[in-house]
């Protein structure tokens, strides 16, 4: 390709991006009149009739739910096929409105004495969570009993999204780093000082250990366990349940018992697969969680999910889809989330 052609196709991204950037703020400035609950809720609501009639979701959230909940009534498949497209539809539009949502949501918090213990042990605390719900209640949870979670996060590819999202993001809590060798370096970094950090990690790796998940072997990725075993970190599941009205029922867990990363990311799976057999509509069932699972012994060469930065890690190895607030999703403006 010519320079000029170089040029002209940089020129045209870049108008691209920032005209979907103008887009978002146009939505931001317009909707504040209307209650952020009544948007998220018509939103959702709308999106939930439609999911079903779109070949796309009904295969990809069908496969899901034929592997997980293969004795589903159809109708009850519908029903849970449209409630989790409105729970997601109803996500993008608070991380839309992230500063809104933040100021009015009502959050209920139980188990926050397992984070402020690890946060006095002064020896950090990595919070571990999945697409479940609103994620970034949990950050807020964690901000209000006075200990604030960074998160780390997947860049946009639109470099005016990724600009703004990073101030958003940093509204429920600081540092806010993006995947990558730095990213991962200074996520270690802030843990091992004694800091909190969210990650999201109910994403596919391609080449992470085959650790079960809802009653069938997935990718997992165990950085999160790694980072935790090495620096002594408390390994904290957390969720934040959405209920009516722009309520949260935020659970902070009691920290993962010590073992190896494997044995400590099959009972964070547990516990997720939990919380979703509690309210299955809350989960991203969008995301192919399952699909081309490879045994460990036929992983892409270079792929390994538990190193750490510096150590070609699977941030950089294999296919994957991402997760947490950088997710490639308008969930992710901002996220698992």
């Amino acid at each position: 390709m010519s320079a000029y052609h170089r040029l002209h196709d940089s020129w045209r991204q870049r108008w691209g991006e920032w005209l979907v950037y103008a887009l978002l703020r146009t939505w931001q400035f317009a909707t504040p009149p209307i209650p952020l609950w009544w948007t998220t809720a018509a939103m959702g609501r709308l999106a939930g009739l439609v999911a079903p009639l779109v070949p796309a979701v009904r295969r990809r959230v069908g496969a899901n739910l034929d592997l997980v909940y293969p004795a589903l009534a159809p109708a009850e498949r519908r029903r849970l096929m449209a409630d989790s497209t409105d729970q997601f539809v109803r996500l993008t539009v608070e991380y839309s409105q992230l500063h809104r949502f933040l100021r009015d949501v009502r959050i209920q918090v139980t188990g926050a004495e397992h984070l402020v213990a690890a946060a006095e042990a002064g020896r950090g605390a990595i919070l571990v969570t999945a697409h479940y719900g609103n994620w970034e209640a949990l950050r807020l949870a964690c901000q209000r009993a006075g200990h604030p979670a960074g998160i780390i996060y997947r860049a946009f590819n639109n470099r005016y999204l990724d600009r703004y999202a990073q101030r958003l993001i940093a509204i429920a809590g600081e540092p806010v780093l993006q995947k990558g060798r730095a990213g991962m370096r200074a996520l270690a970094a802030h843990i091992a000082g004694g800091g909190i950090a969210l990650v999201l990690v109910d994403q596919r790796n391609t080449g992470a250990p085959l650790i079960d998940f809802l009653g069938h072997p997935a990718e997992t990725v165990t950085v999160a366990a790694t980072l935790a075993q090495r620096t002594g970190a408390a390994l904290i599941p957390g969720c934040a349940r959405r209920g009516p009205g722009g309520r949260f029922r935020v659970t902070i867990e009691p920290p993962v018992a010590p073992a190896t990363p494997e044995a400590m990311m099959a009972e964070v799976n547990r516990r997720i697969g939990a919380w979703v057999a509690e309210a299955p509509e809350q989960w991203f069932w969008l995301h192919q969680r399952w699909r081309r699972a490879t045994a460990p012994s036929h992983r892409p060469t270079g792929t390994r999910s538990d190193a750490l930065p510096g150590e070609g890690g699977a941030e950089r190895g294999g296919e994957r889809e991402d997760g947490g607030a950088g997710d490639q999703s308008a969930a992710a403006v901002a996220s698992g989330s």
